[in-house]
């Protein structure tokens, strides 16, 4: 199991974590990430500044999402494996269409047929819409988002600092 955490600010272990994301990897021969959950903080994220730099809630997903996948690559998977949540508001078809854009393909819908649904309720511990993409194809969509947005605020980070 794996948690990848991102913190406000910079501050190292003790500043606030503003995202968390859970899951594991199992390398080949099964070759798949299994994108457990992840959680945005925006109550956690303070000031303007702060808020500027991350640019948005999807900038924190994207990065821990591109994270998790980058080592999943590493250690030679090539498929991500996700459920998009059905806690019976509207938000699911919302999230099923974000992870859409994100790359992922409907695999199922959990939660309709009975005990054929079963050892996926038992494995996700909920309802909603399986869902599979593929490591290569993520990190060739999304990498480049991640490389400007760290090149972006490197440059923002250049310009705030005091000149010797």
């Amino acid at each position: 199991a794996t948690r990848l955490s991102t913190r406000a600010g910079g501050g190292g272990d003790e500043a606030e974590i503003i995202g968390e994301h859970d899951g594991f990897i199992a390398p080949p021969p099964f070759g798949i990430i299994h994108m457990d959950s992840m959680r945005i903080y925006n109550s956690r994220i303070r000031g303007d500044d702060e808020k500027a730099s991350i640019r948005s809630v999807f900038g924190i997903t994207y990065l821990l999402a591109t994270a998790s996948v980058l080592l999943a690559h590493e250690s030679g998977c090539s498929k991500i494996e996700l459920l998009a949540i059905d806690d019976g508001n509207k938000y699911a078809a919302k999230l099923v269409n974000y992870y859409r854009r994100l790359g992922f393909e409907t695999v199922r819908v959990v939660g309709d047929g009975g005990l054929r649904d079963l050892p996926d309720q038992l494995v996700w511990g909920g309802v909603g819409t399986r869902m599979d993409g593929r490591v290569q194809s993520f990190l060739s969509k999304w990498g480049g988002v991640i490389r400007r947005q760290a090149a972006a605020a490197s440059e923002a980070v250049d310009t705030d600092a005091p000149e010797a």
